[in-house]
């Protein structure tokens, strides 16, 4: 008997056997598909999420903030006074980050040169900040885990220790005057 006729015999000796396992196949493939689909999702949604991140940093709003935190802290401005814009941005990229919404490598690309001198030029004004407000460690502490996932980026593509990577503070202070120019920059552009 060849197989042909064997899956006909199957088939019409116990077709309620064969609809129920062909039910739980069609099941199967359309869990594969929707998982499949899900997967395809989420990454859109990450890539969608960065780019929004991107623009954000980019946008007026935000090289207004990152110029005016140079300037306060070139200038040594009164904690009170000093605007958190750019910290709250790193701090929301972080907890993106945290909880997957963000691809650590996309967003490694596209901050971690800014995120690491920035969490280095804000660090003071933070731990001031977190004792401040009763000692309290969670204060952008997703800014911190963030720019730990940058240096171990930078690190890994760079193929140096996080020593070498690590800007001295005169690069500091040169990252802050280049900041602190951006509204002009961008003004006479």
């Amino acid at each position: 008997m060849n197989s042909i006729a064997v899956i006909w015999e199957i088939i019409t000796a116990e077709p309620e056997r064969l609809t129920a396992w062909a039910t739980v196949a069609l099941v199967f493939i359309t869990w594969l598909m929707l998982r499949k689909q899900l997967l395809i999702a989420r990454e859109q949604m990450k890539v969608e999420l960065q780019l929004k991140r991107e623009e954000e940093f980019d946008s007026h709003r935000l090289i207004s903030a990152r110029a005016t935190l140079a300037r306060q802290l070139l200038a040594s401005t009164r904690h009170e006074d000093i605007n958190e814009d750019l910290l709250n941005f790193f701090e929301t990229v972080g907890m993106l980050l945290s909880r997957k919404y963000l691809d650590a490598e996309m967003a490694g690309v596209a901050f971690s040169y800014y995120g690491i001198r920035w969490w280095i030029a804000c660090k003071d004004y933070i731990v001031e900040e977190r004792k401040r407000k009763d000692n309290d460690d969670s204060l952008f502490s997703e800014f911190q885990s963030l720019v730990e996932v940058f240096y171990k980026y930078e690190m890994k593509i760079r193929g140096k220790s996080r020593v070498e990577i690590e800007p001295t503070a005169s690069a500091i202070q040169t990252f802050l005057r280049e900041e602190a120019t951006l509204v002009q920059d961008s003004a006479g552009s």
